[in-house]
């Protein structure tokens, strides 16, 4: 009985934090409908300003805390449409149900927390998957959009021609953050440093290496044309032996993954099922110190074998 109450108050909690989301959103919208219709009569001035949103309120907190920057430059490399505030919300929420959810399965706070511990790396997780699948969809379409430069440029066009043509033609990502590019220009911002925005979006070296040979080209001189070329063809055959290299590895890496979470993995679920058997681990003394070393081990053991995997081309 204990456990089912626990789990619809978790439920419960997981929609409040859906509607408070939601109020967020619907007042935002009806907010910016009233400024527009404000705007079109005399008393605008007087009346801007009055009704501060719930959203904006919390995007202010929030906005002071040093982790915030950090969540708004992850979110904006994965291209998820969410704001910092919104994002923690959403970490809050998945770590408060799996804490309730945890708690109500095993009836001990240490289950819990373990399965709180797993759901707020969920949001993370998901964040994590969704910049690295973009990051490499973005160097695998970056010799193509080089040789589409090229072509461009030989045709005569200028650089902000040639990226307007990148953005018409490709797919995402690549189109979506050439898009940005000109954007940038066309409000009044340089080309270098409108490039420079694009670098710290994406994070990718090989791009870094074109964004610096056209800043070079455009304080010396020289064919932008042929040097683009070159890098072109020399992250054409990076890029392959890169997939080559990632194609052998497959397998280790895996190993490595699965191995290192097996552990927690397994741990968490018989503390769910007999909390009992498990919480000698957490008695002070010997125990606990035999069961932090393993798990220091294990750590230091998949770094160490992703370590070996890794390798800089």
């Amino acid at each position: 009985m204990i456990g089912l109450v626990a789990l619809l108050v978790a439920v419960a909690v997981l929609a409040l934090f859906i509607g408070i989301y939601r109020y967020a959103q619907v007042a935002q919208e009806l907010g910016q409908r009233v400024d527009q219709v404000a705007a079109l009569t005399p008393s605008a001035p007087a009346k801007k300003g009055q009704k501060t949103r719930f959203k904006d309120r919390l995007e202010r907190w929030l906005g002071r805390a040093s982790f915030a920057d950090r969540a708004r430059a992850k979110l904006s490399r994965a291209n998820i449409k969410l704001t910092a505030a919104e994002f923690m919300v959403i970490r809050f929420g998945a770590t408060l149900v799996g804490f309730l959810a945890g708690w109500a399965i095993s009836r001990h706070i240490v289950g819990g927390a373990l399965l709180a511990i797993l759901a707020s790396s969920l949001p993370n997780w998901y964040v994590d998957r969704q910049q690295g699948k973009r990051l490499k969809a973005f160097q695998e379409q970056l010799p193509d959009v080089l040789s589409l430069l090229v072509s461009s440029l030989r045709a005569g066009h200028g650089l902000l021609q040639a990226v307007s043509l990148v953005t018409q033609e490709m797919p995402e990502p690549t189109s979506g953050e050439f898009g940005r590019v000109r954007r940038e220009v066309n409000l009044g911002i340089p080309m270098s440093e409108a490039l420079a925005h694009l670098v710290q979006r994406v994070r990718s070296d090989d791009l870094e290496l074109v964004v610096t040979a056209i800043n070079i080209q455009h304080e010396v001189g020289g064919n932008l044309a042929e040097i683009l070329e070159t890098i072109s063809e020399t992250i054409r055959d990076r890029v392959r032996l890169l997939g080559e290299i990632r194609t052998m590895t497959a397998q280790q890496r895996l190993t490595g993954t699965v191995l290192a979470g097996l552990p927690f993995l397994l741990g968490t679920a018989l503390m769910m099922i007999n909390p009992e058997y498990m919480k000698g681990l957490f008695q002070p003394g010997l125990p606990f110190l035999i069961a932090g070393a393993a798990v220091l081990m294990v750590i230091m053991g998949y770094l160490l074998m992703q370590r070996m995997l890794h390798m800089d081309i």
